[in-house]
């Protein structure tokens, strides 16, 4: 199956591994592709966010990565960190 990673993801992906030092960027650069594998292993192994075509899956203690299936590809749409305000977060996947 295919991973494609939208612009929102990259955007958040790189908020997130600026904030740490190069060792622990690294470590969740490697923890991340682990998780994209595995989703494309078994892409329903992610848990269903609410009632949308969202699944999430969690990588570190407070980073989700969420993605969604379209036509065989699947599409790593968003990192969140779990700190922020969770009707943000809705805001986002629904636009």
């Amino acid at each position: 199956m295919n991973v494609k990673l939208t612009d929102i993801a990259e955007k958040t992906y790189f908020q997130i591994t600026n904030k740490f030092s190069d060792s622990k960027a690294k470590i969740f650069s490697d923890k991340t592709m682990s998780v994209i594998e595995m989703i494309t292993l078994n892409n329903q192994i992610g848990s269903r966010y609410k009632k949308t075509p969202f699944r999430k899956f969690l990588i570190s203690n407070h980073f989700y990565l969420f993605y969604k299936i379209e036509k065989g590809i699947i599409y790593i749409v968003l990192f969140w960190d779990n700190k922020r305000n969770p009707v943000d977060l809705d805001i986002i996947l629904s636009s």
